[in-house]
C-alpha cells in the first residue's frame, strides 16, 4: 500500500506544479502561449535527469544503500520549500527566452522536481524486488493516473478558487506528505534481503536479440508523441486563449493513452487505432490551415481526437516493445530522453528552421513513418508467425500510402494558403505573416499574427495613410485620439504596435510611443507598412514586455504623463493576461495625466472582456464608455473599444454620448483579475 500511495502522490505533485509554475511565469515572459512550450522543455529535461538518477541508483547491488541515499536527498530537499513566486530580478539578459524560463524554474523548483521525477521508475524497481509483485509496469498506469488527476483538478478545482501564492503553499505541504511516505516505504525495504542478482540473471536469459534492438524505437516513438502533444498545444492556443485548461488538455490526453496502453495489452489493437489515426490525419491538415473558422469547441474537439489517436499508436507500440522488468529503468530513461528530444525540437529547433508551426504536420508524418518501420521490424523477426506477418504487411502498405497522401495533401494546401505572402517570420512570441490581397476594391496589405489580423493598409497612394480595420474613423480609439487633438498637442502611449496604424492620427508636435513585445512586429511594420514613416508625429518604438517596461520607466524616471494610453494587445485570441489585472491598471494610471484617457481594444472572437474591464474601471475609481462599431461591406472587422477616464469633457461630449454603447455592470457580472488570481474560463464566450 505504501508503494501505491507514494507513487500516486509523487506523480500528482509532479504534474500539479507544472500549471502553477507556468502561470506564475506568464507576467515575466510576455504572457504568451509559448511559455508553456518552454516550461514543457524544463519538465521533460528534469524528467530525464530523474530517470537517469533512478537508473544509476538501482545499479547499486545493495538495496539498503539505495534507500538511504534517496531518503537522505528527499529529506534535504525540504530546505528548498516553500516555493515562492517569480521575481523579475532573476533575469540574466539572455537573448533566448526559453533559457531564461528554464533558469527561473531551476531556481524555483529544480531540486524537489528532480527528486519527484525520479520516483515513478525507482518505486517500480523497488516494488519488483518483492517476489510476489509480478507486474511493476501496472504501477506506471497508476503513476499516470495520479498525473492525470492532478492536471484535471487544476483548471476546475484549483485555479478558480485559489491565488497562485496559496497554490504554491498548499503544494509545498503536499510535498511534505510525499516525504513522509518515501520514508515509510524506505523503512519497509530497509534491512530486507532480496535475490537481486538472481532475478537479473534469470531475466536476462529471456531477452531476445529482437527485444534488445528496440532502443531506437523506444526513443523515437516517445519523441514523436511529445512533438505532437506540444505542437497540438501550440496549435490550439495560437488563436484560442492560452488557459491552463488548454495547456493541460493535450497533456491529459498524452497521459491517458499511456494509462490505457500500459494497463492492459488488450486495449491496443493496431489495425483499429491506425484506421482512426489515418482518418484524423487528413482532418489535421484542414485544421492547421482553416481551424480558426470553426468555433472554440470544434477546434478543441478535433485537435484532441487527432492527438489521442496518434498517441495511442505511439504508446501502444511502446507498450508492445517494453522489456522485462530488469531493464525497466533503462526503458523509462530512453523514453524520457525521447521526450526531451521532442521538446527541444518543438521549443527551440522548430522556431529556428520553420516560419510556421510545421512541427504539427511533421509530428503526424513521423508517426506514419515510425509505425511503418515498427511493422517492418516485427516482420523481419524470425519468431513472427505467418498470419501476423501478413497482417503487418497490409498495415505497412496502408501506412506508407497514408504517409504519401498526407504529404501531398499538405504540400498542396501549403502552397495555396501562402501564395500571397510577402513576409514570414517566427520567433518565441509567435508567427507573423504579411499578405497582399487584390480581391478588395483596392489592393490591400494585411499583417497576421497566427491567423489573427493585426492591421491592414491600402496599397493605393491616395488612401494609404487612412486608418483602417479596427482603427478606422468613428471607432472608440479614433474618437479618443481626435478629441484630444482638438485641444492641444498630445503624448500618446500605445501597447501593441501591429502595423502602426494609430500613428496615422498623429499631428505635428505630437509624441507617439509604441510598446511592442515581438521585435519581428517592428520589422514588419517598418519594412512593409508606411504608417510609422508617414506619420506627422514623432514616433518611437520601445521593445520588450509593456508591463515590465512601464514599471521600469516609472521606477527610473517617474510618470510618462500620457494624455492617452492605448492598450491594443487583446485582438488576438491569445491574450496576455498580466495586462488586464488590477495591478496593471494601477500602473497605467501612474503614467497617465489626471484627465488622461485609458483606451482598451477588446475585440475578441472567444472572450468577453467587457465585464472584466468594467470591474477594473470601478476598482480604480474611473468612468467607462463602451464603443461598438459593427462590421459592414466596407469594413471586415467589428471593432470594440473601451475608454476609461474621469475626464468630464470627454464623457459629457455630445458626440461621445451619442456614439457610446450603454453598458451597466451588474454585481453577478463582476470579474476581477489580479497578478495572483485570474481565471480565463470566467470570460470565455459560451
Amino acid at each position: 500500500m505504501k508503494f501505491l500511495v507514494t507513487i500516486f502522490l509523487s506523480s500528482f505533485l509532479l504534474f500539479q506544479i507544472q500549471p502553477i509554475l507556468a502561470k506564475m511565469a506568464l507576467p515575466f515572459f510576455g504572457g504568451g502561449a509559448a511559455i508553456w512550450t518552454a516550461c514543457m522543455l524544463f519538465f521533460q529535461l528534469f524528467l530525464l535527469l530523474g530517470y537517469l538518477y533512478s537508473h544509476c541508483l538501482t545499479k547499486l547491488s545493495n538495496l539498503n544503500h539505495q534507500v538511504i541515499i534517496h531518503c537522505t536527498l528527499v529529506g534535504t530537499s525540504l530546505f528548498c520549500l516553500p516555493i515562492s513566486p517569480f521575481v523579475g530580478e532573476i533575469s540574466l539578459g539572455w537573448q533566448a527566452p526559453q533559457l531564461e524560463i528554464i533558469f527561473s524554474l531551476l531556481i524555483e523548483i529544480g531540486f524537489p522536481y528532480f527528486l519527484l521525477s525520479s520516483t515513478a521508475p525507482l518505486i517500480q524497481k523497488w516494488y519488483s524486488h518483492i517476489p510476489e509483485n509480478k507486474e511493476p509496469y501496472r504501477l506506471y498506469s497508476l503513476s499516470n493516473l495520479g498525473s492525470l488527476l492532478a492536471l484535471l483538478s487544476y483548471p476546475f478545482l484549483i485555479e478558480p478558487v485559489l491565488s497562485t501564492d496559496l497554490q504554491a503553499g498548499i503544494w509545498s505541504i503536499g510535498y511534505g506528505a510525499f516525504t513522509v511516505f518515501i520514508f515509510l516505504t524506505g523503512y519497509q525495504l530497509h534491512g530486507n534481503k532480496f535475490e537481486h542478482s538472481k532475478v537479473i540473471a534469470s531475466n536476462e536469459n529471456l531477452e531476445t536479440p529482437y527485444e534488445s534492438g528496440n532502443i531506437l524505437l523506444w526513443l523515437l516513438f516517445s519523441a514523436a508523441s511529445v512533438i505532437l502533444m506540444v505542437s497540438t498545444t501550440s496549435a490550439m492556443t495560437q488563436n484560442i486563449p492560452p488557459t491552463p485548461f488548454l495547456w493541460i488538455l493535450p497533456l491529459c490526453i498524452y497521459l491517458l493513452t499511456y494509462i490505457i496502453c500500459f494497463n492492459n495489452d488488450k486495449w491496443y489493437v493496431r489495425k483499429y487505432w491506425f484506421v482512426f489515426f489515418a482518418g484524423c490525419s487528413l482532418a489535421a491538415i484542414l485544421m492547421f490551415y482553416i481551424g480558426t473558422q470553426f468555433n472554440i469547441f470544434v477546434q478543441v474537439t478535433v485537435y484532441s481526437l487527432i492527438l489521442f489517436f496518434a498517441c495511442m499508436l505511439c504508446h501502444g507500440e511502446l507498450a508492445r516493445l517494453k522489456p522485462n522488468k530488469n531493464r525497466l529503468t533503462l526503458f523509462y530513461l530512453i523514453m524520457a530522453l525521447g521526450g526531451v528530444l521532442g521538446s527541444i525540437f518543438t521549443s527551440i529547433v522548430a522556431e529556428k528552421i520553420f516560419t510556421q508551426y510545421y512541427e504539427f504536420p511533421v509530428g503526424i508524418a513521423l508517426v506514419y513513418l515510425l509505425f511503418t518501420y515498427s511493422l517492418w521490424k516485427e516482420n523481419a523477426h524470425k519468431n513472427t508467425v505467418k498470419l501476423v506477418k501478413k497482417q503487418n504487411l497490409y498495415l505497412g502498405v496502408a501506412s506508407a500510402v497514408g504517409l504519401l497522401a498526407f504529404s501531398l495533401y499538405f504540400v498542396k494546401l501549403n502552397n495555396l494558403y501562402y501564395q500571397d505572402d510577402i513576409y514570414n517570420s517566427r520567433n518565441f512570441y509567435g508567427t507573423l505573416t504579411v499578405k497582399d490581397f487584390n480581391e478588395f476594391d483596392q489592393p490591400t496589405r494585411m499583417l497576421f499574427d497566427g491567423a489573427t489580423s493585426h492591421g491592414t493598409q491600402s496599397l493605393s497612394s491616395t488612401s494609404s495613410n487612412i486608418p483602417t480595420s479596427y482603427y478606422r474613423f468613428d471607432t472608440g480609439v479614433s474618437l479618443a485620439l481626435q478629441l484630444r487633438s482638438a485641444n492641444s498637442l498630445k503624448k500618446v502611449g500605445v501597447i501593441g504596435l501591429g502595423t502602426g496604424t494609430l500613428a496615422a492620427y498623429g499631428n505635428s508636435g505630437d509624441d507617439y510611443v509604441f510598446y511592442e513585445l515581438n521585435p519581428n512586429v517592428e520589422v514588419a511594420a517598418k519594412n512593409h507598412f508606411s504608417y510609422l514613416s508617414n506619420s506627422k508625429a514623432d514616433v518611437s518604438v520601445r521593445l520588450g514586455d509593456a508591463r515590465i517596461t512601464l514599471q521600469k520607466e516609472y521606477e527610473k524616471n517617474g510618470s510618462q504623463h500620457y494624455q492617452v494610453l492605448v492598450v491594443d494587445a487583446f485582438s488576438s485570441d491569445s491574450i496576455p493576461v498580466h495586462l488586464l489585472t488590477l495591478e496593471a491598471f494601477q500602473l497605467y494610471w501612474k503614467h497617465l495625466t489626471d484627465d488622461g484617457l485609458l483606451v482598451l481594444h477588446i475585440s475578441n472572437n472567444h472572450l468577453d472582456l467587457l465585464p472584466l474591464v468594467a470591474t477594473l474601471a470601478e476598482k480604480v475609481g474611473k468612468q467607462m464608455q463602451h464603443f461598438y462599431s459593427a462590421s459592414d461591406d466596407a469594413n471586415e472587422h467589428t471593432a470594440e473599444w473601451v475608454v476609461v477616464t474621469n475626464n468630464s469633457d470627454f464623457y459629457e461630449n455630445e458626440e461621445i454620448q451619442r456614439r457610446a454603447t450603454y453598458f451597466k455592470l451588474n454585481k453577478e457580472q463582476q470579474v476581477l483579475w489580479t497578478d495572483t488570481y485570474s481565471n480565463l474560463l470566467s470570460v470565455i464566450k459560451f
